[in-house]
Formats: C-alpha cells, structure tokens, sequence
C-alpha cells in the first residue's frame, strides 16, 4: 500500500498535500486563537500579497511543463505550434536531446530573471497592501520582519522553480510530491516547538518559511542529479530568441490570464483588508483561506495528471485520453464535495472549541464560495486541457472576467458588504462559460454536453442539494 501510494502521481499529490493541510489545521487553530485580530488578518494578507506577487511567473510554469512533456515524449519544437490539429497517434516518439537541453537552458534563464522582478514587485506589493494593516499591530517592527522573511523565501522558491518544472515535466510528479510530504513531515516537529514554546507572529512565519525553503532545495537537488543522468543533456543557462518567441505566443495568453486570476482572487482579498473593518475582513481572509485549501487539493489533483494529459495529447492518443480526463475529473470534484461537506459539518464546532479569536464568514458567504470555486476549478480544468493541445485560449476568458469583476465589486461593495466578492466572482465566470464551452472542447473532438453530462454537471447538481440541504436541515438564517 505505501508502494502504491508513492507510485501514484495522484495519490502522491494528495499524501503531500495532507501533510500540508495537517500542519495548517495545527498552525490555523493556534493562530486565531492566541494572535490578536489585528495579527490574524497581517498572517492571511501574507498569503494574498505572495500569490499576487507570484503572477510575475506570468504563465512560464505551465508553458515550461507542458514543452517539456512534449519534447521528452518525442514532439519537436517546430511540431508545437500544429500540435491542436493532430487528430490521430503520432509514430514517431524518440527524444531529441539538443532541443531538449535548448528548452531546460532556456527554463533556468527565465527563472533567474523572474525571480529579480518577483523581489522589486512583492516588495511595492508589500508597502502598498501591507501598510495600513501592520501598522494596527502592537509591535508594527515585528510585523516587518516576519513579511521580509517571506520576501527572501518566496523570491528563492521562484528562483529554484525551473527545478520542479523539469521533474514534473519528465512525468516525476511523483518526485516532487513525495519531497514535499517528507519534508513536511519531518518539520512538523520544529512548527509543533514553535507553536507550543514561542507562538508569535515572526517565529510561526519563520518555522513555515524554512520548510518551505528546505523542500525546494530539496527537489532541486534531486533534479540536477536527473538532469547529470540524462545522457547528452546539457542543462547550461542559456537564452535562444527562436525558442521563446514559440513559447511566447503561449505564455502571454496564460500570463494574462495569471495576472487576472491573481488579481481577481488576492487583490480583492487586500481590497477588503483596505475597505472593511478589521473584525469582518480577519473573518473573510480566514474563510476565503479554508476555501484556498480546498481549492489546492483539487487543483493539485488534477496538475498531477497534466503531463499525461500533455502527453497523450502531443502523440494524438485520444482514446486513452478522454477516459484519463474524465477520471480526473470526477476524483477532482469528489475531492471538492469532501472538503466543502467537512467544512459545512465540523468548522463552526472546531471553531468553538478552541476558543478562536475569528469566525467562518456566514452562511452566504460560504454558498458564494462554494460555487465560485467550483466554476472557477471547472473554468480551470477545461483551459489546461485547451492549453495541452497548444490551444491558448484562457486569456479570452480571463479579459471577460475581469471586466465583469472589478466594475461591479468598486462599485456595489458598499452596498453587499464581504459577500460582494465571491458573487462578482461567480457572475464573471457564468459569462465567461460560452467562450469556454465553444473551443475548448473543440480541442479534444467532443462538445460540452456530450462530455459533461457523467463528468462535471452530476458534481454541480450534488453541490447545488448539499447547500439546499444544509439550508433547510440545519436551520440556518440567512444573514440580512
């Protein structure tokens, strides 16, 4: 069983991301507990600024991993571009390893750059966001020093990134997952010390930050001895102007929609931070959070099948394809449902029995989330699977997401309060759905009801009775 558990991409995925989410459950509770209100709101803004900061990569992550599962299953450069009009198996699959080591060298150049304009960018983010908050804090200087810990760490793990990207796109997402459980593991003795001796804002950051270091170090490590391995592969830094104007026409449509996504999803979370009462935006951050770790084990389900998928798609293989699509799919939304239901069912009792400093947003709050987060993981799902077949067409939706989002949550937020945020969410993705549903599923010869009908829409009918049914079993008011 422990065999299989590290074989399994998907399994994998999950056992790290479990480990991750038990270190969150010991750290959360302890947080909002003994940190004041005022600390609570600082510590999940951290999580916000970081993740908008993080849209520097601007779509390279997807872009690399998918290149690189097609050149290592034997797709040439120039064979990218046309990659969307194979419609059956390609015969031909050896590697070339000088295209392969031109596309590796190209990864390591463009990480390095990324992670200077990550370190200028999250530290404006910083000053602009973080002030008004850090300043509320008792020691305002202790709020400092645990937000540039997390500047030197983030900027490194963006720096070490192209190390990941290269196992995950040689089918090692295994690898990767299993570091990220071990070292997990293993530092949750430290975070345990912590939370226990020396609770404070700047020691609970520091803790996390170091494990997080650890972990990319480690599958850096781990990834330069497979590269040394590679017969022939040359894994020097370089830049090849050819290569990135052919990435470049994917990566600007996946980096706008990167850039929008963050923004719609972590800028709104500061805007909240700077509009609404630091009571009511410590309850909102803490709910959008559970929502985030939800969110990241259904994303990571499906991500540890990407480079199959990426495969299978660059050879034409449709006929495992589809069956692998939908598999994931179902376990993805299964995972949600899970995630979503223990939410529901234990988070308020939990909540009152360790005497938390913050609440769970309300009962609307919580449906909005709910149902933004699933189209938002369906919206998702469907782009990936377009981008696998060099198919770009995210950008489109996100630009119609974003001019749905932000006009109406400026203008209406007064008026709706918090749940403004996830409604406009929802409202943007529903009119973004008819661009989604029109070429995406045109990329893998199917249309939306033929494939949906057993794989997403039975998730969302199920989503759909557990709020009806939570309504009406528990009793539960509708705020006003």
């Amino acid at each position: 069983m422990v065999a299989t558990l590290f074989r399994s991409p998907v399994l994998a995925s999950w056992f790290a991301a479990g480990v991750t989410l038990f270190n969150s459950i010991i750290a959360i509770p302890i947080v909002i507990s003994i940190l004041s209100v005022e600390e609570i709101n600082v510590w999940f803004l951290f999580f916000s600024v970081v993740a908008l900061a993080q849209g520097v990569q601007f779509g390279f992550n997807g872009t690399f991993v998918r290149f690189i599962a097609y050149s290592n299953s034997g797709v040439r450069i120039s064979e990218f571009a046309s990659i969307k009009d194979l419609k059956k198996i390609s015969t031909e699959s050896f590697l070339n390893i000088g295209e392969f080591s031109t596309i590796i060298g190209l990864t390591k150049y463009v990480y390095g750059v990324l992670s200077i304009i990550f370190f200028i960018l999250i530290l404006l983010l910083g000053n602009v966001g973080l002030s008004s908050p850090i300043g509320l804090l008792e020691n305002p200087s202790e709020g400092w020093v645990a937000w540039f810990i997390v500047v030197f760490v983030a900027t490194m793990v963006i720096y070490l990134g192209h190390y990941r990207i290269f196992l995950e796109g040689t089918n090692h997402v295994v690898t990767v997952q299993r570091v990220l459980a071990i070292v997990n593991l293993v530092g949750l003795g430290a975070i345990l010390s912590v939370l226990i001796l020396k609770p404070t804002l700047v020691a609970i950051v520091l803790v996390y930050q170091v494990v997080a270091l650890i972990s990319a170090l480690v599958i850096a490590f781990i990834a330069k001895r497979k590269m040394s391995s590679t017969t022939g592969l040359v894994s020097s830094v370089a830049f090849d102007q050819n290569l990135f104007s052919i990435i470049w026409e994917s990566v600007w449509k996946s980096g706008i929609t990167v850039l929008i996504a963050s923004s719609v999803k972590h800028a709104s979370a500061i805007l909240v931070a700077q509009w609404f009462p630091v009571g009511e935006s410590a309850s909102y951050q803490f709910t959008k959070r559970l929502f985030d770790v939800i969110e990241n084990f259904v994303q990571i389900t499906f991500q540890a099948k990407l480079p199959l998928l990426a495969s299978l798609r660059g050879k034409g293989d449709f006929m495992n394809l589809l069956p692998a699509l939908a598999e994931i799919q179902r376990i993805s939304f299964s995972v949600f449902l899970i995630g979503y239901l223990t939410l529901l069912l234990i988070g308020d009792p939990i909540l009152s029995l360790i005497g938390s400093n913050v609440e769970v947003g309300g009962y609307t709050l919580l449906v909005l989330f709910s149902f933004s987060t699933f189209f938002s993981r369906w919206s998702g799902i469907m782009l990936a699977i377009s981008n696998q077949s060099n198919n770009v067409i995210e950008h489109k939706s996100a630009i119609i997401v974003a001019s749905i989002f932000f006009p109406l949550i400026y203008l209406f937020y007064e008026d709706f309060g918090v749940e403004i945020v996830p409604f406009c969410t929802l409202l943007a993705l529903l009119f973004a759905m008819p661009i989604v549903i029109k070429q995406a599923y045109s990329t893998i010869h199917t249309n939306f009801f033929t494939y949906e009908l057993t794989v997403t829409i039975p998730f969302l009918l199920a989503l759909l009775l557990i709020n009806v049914s939570f309504y009406f079993l528990v009793g539960i008011q509708l705020p006003k």
